[in-house]
């Protein structure tokens, strides 16, 4: 369905009546670029979200220590976002990778104060997957296509569109709602059975008896075969 060499992702724009969410498709860059920290010495952050120090020479009354640069280790915090430690002025702080990622690579002219990742999936620091947005925007943004982390992380489904008949495969919800821009949660109350479709579209979770399940509904709704497209 999709072209296997880029990546849906959603991005803003705004008008008088408040912020629009339309569909943007963007390449991945398989150039990872490094570039220093702004304000933090010897600290470098990386375009597919990585984060290192350099090498450095330490002196003191009793010696003079070389100390070799390294990647840092990140680490999940409660909310699911990538963390890491930093070194600044002797002290190690923890800071959040995406900000990071996003205050070296890209601009930020009105000093918006919050990151938001285009793909809702907070472990995807890569720098194309990152914007710089206002407090009510990213949370408008996860609520129109957010992931449960509860419900819909990893669990694929099918998705048959009713006026064609097409039936689609996704990894999660959050997948097929980005790809169809179908809200994640309307999603999942078609697969709970508390609505009949949502955009068009009827959805099931992919479980052991998931085919057997959408053969039944293409029959109800005269559909002839069975034919699967990947989502992406």
């Amino acid at each position: 369905m999709f072209d296997l060499t880029v990546i849906n992702v959603i991005i803003n724009i705004s008008n008088r009546k408040g912020w629009i969410f339309e569909m943007k498709k963007i390449t991945n860059n398989e150039e990872e670029i490094w570039k220093s920290l702004p304000g933090v010495a010897g600290v470098e952050v990386s375009t597919f979200g990585k984060v290192r120090t350099l090498d450095r020479v330490v002196s003191s009354e009793k010696r003079t220590q070389f100390i070799k640069g390294r990647v840092l280790k990140q680490s999940y915090n409660n909310c699911g976002y990538l963390q890491v430690d930093i070194p600044i002025d002797g002290k190690w702080v923890l800071k959040l990778a995406h900000r990071l990622v996003a205050q070296t690579f890209l601009p930020n002219p009105d000093n918006l104060p919050q990151v938001n990742h285009l793909d809702c999936d907070r472990r995807n620091n890569n720098v194309e997957n990152l914007e710089f947005c206002t407090a009510s925007y990213n949370h408008q943004y996860r609520e129109k296509f957010g992931i449960s982390n509860t419900e819909s992380q990893g669990n694929s489904l099918f998705a048959i569109n009713l006026d064609t008949l097409e039936v689609l495969h996704f990894r999660s919800q959050g997948e097929a709602g980005r790809a169809i821009g179908v809200n994640s949660k309307n999603i999942n109350m078609v697969i709970k059975g508390k609505r009949n479709y949502a955009g068009g579209f009827w959805f099931v979770n992919d479980d052991g008896h998931a085919l057997d399940v959408v053969k039944s509904k293409l029959h109800d709704i005269g559909g002839i075969g069975l034919k699967i497209k990947q989502g992406r």
